[in-house]
């Protein structure tokens, strides 16, 4: 099924939206979900909740993608999820690592503990990647997004973990000089 017609399910109120979802899109969304919380139950919990929240949002939103949709609403359910492991001392992982990769690249003024929240930068960020090459792009996304270790973001794109170091560290640099040319702009 295609997600043209899936989301047409959503807006005609059809509870088949739900299990169509479930069966094309859960497995990727639990990955996702494991990947930022390492925990089976959380990740259960948030692929449920993500369930809940396009139900609850499609209509009136008519996503040109489903699977990208569901994927924002996945991940920033487990980010706030992870937040709150944070707090309660249980959170760790790739997570804190990536964020503070990318915490030298904020403006000035920016907190880099809610820097997925704010709309501007999350636009910044969407029209950075958009103007990388394939490679850089696939390399960017998998740390910073999907939030994979560097080896595993390396693997997955069939280059070194040297290299995936080397080219995560320029795109860092890279993505710095575009911040702080919008923010002056801005």
């Amino acid at each position: 099924m295609t997600d043209e017609r899936m989301t047409e399910l959503f807006w005609e109120r059809s509870e088949s939206a739900l299990e169509e979802v479930q069966k094309h899109y859960a497995p990727s969304l639990y990955s996702l979900a494991m990947r930022l919380l390492n925990s089976p139950e959380d990740a259960e919990e948030i692929v449920n909740d993500t369930l809940l929240a396009a139900w609850n949002s499609i209509p009136p939103n008519r996503p040109e993608s489903l699977k990208a949709y569901l994927s924002a609403v996945c991940r920033r359910r487990a980010m706030d999820r992870l937040d709150l492991l944070r707090r309660e001392k249980r959170g760790g992982g790739e997570i804190p690592l990536a964020l503070e990769e990318l915490e030298e690249t904020l403006p000035s003024g920016s907190d880099g503990r809610d820097w997925a929240g704010e709309i501007s930068l999350r636009d910044s960020l969407e029209r950075f990647a958009d103007g990388l090459k394939p490679l850089e792009q696939k390399v960017f996304l998998r740390r910073y997004w999907y939030m994979l270790s560097v080896e595993e973001t390396a693997a997955s794109c069939g280059i070194s973990p040297g290299y995936a170091k080397v080219l995560l560290h320029r795109l860092r640099k890279k993505l710095k000089a575009q911040l702080e040319k919008e923010e002056q702009h801005g």
